[in-house]
């Protein structure tokens, strides 16, 4: 699944509040879907590169707060593979 972009609608929402150090940014939203590429699978969850967040309202998220993230197993419901997404 490396390299491949996936759309992931997570369990429970992204905790809203600061992430990253230094230059901290807000994440003011309530995040319940990430879009990205897959950088590493592990047994623990998805390492992804993020393209997209949406919030619980379908919109999506302008000013994406962080490049990558790692999505452990139990945040998970559903994963989709995005058709035409394999990179490489």
């Amino acid at each position: 699944m490396k390299g491949s972009v996936v759309q992931v609608l997570l369990r429970t929402p992204l905790f809203r509040g600061r992430y990253g150090s230094g230059r901290e940014r807000p994440l003011d939203h309530t995040v319940v879907e990430v879009v990205g590429e897959v950088i590493e699978e592990r047994s623990t969850g998805l390492h992804l590169r993020v393209t997209g967040l949406v919030d619980d309202k379908g919109n999506p998220v302008a000013d994406l707060p962080f490049a990558e993230i790692v999505l452990p197993v139990s945040k998970i419901d559903h994963l989709v593979l995005v058709e035409g997404g394999k990179r490489g």
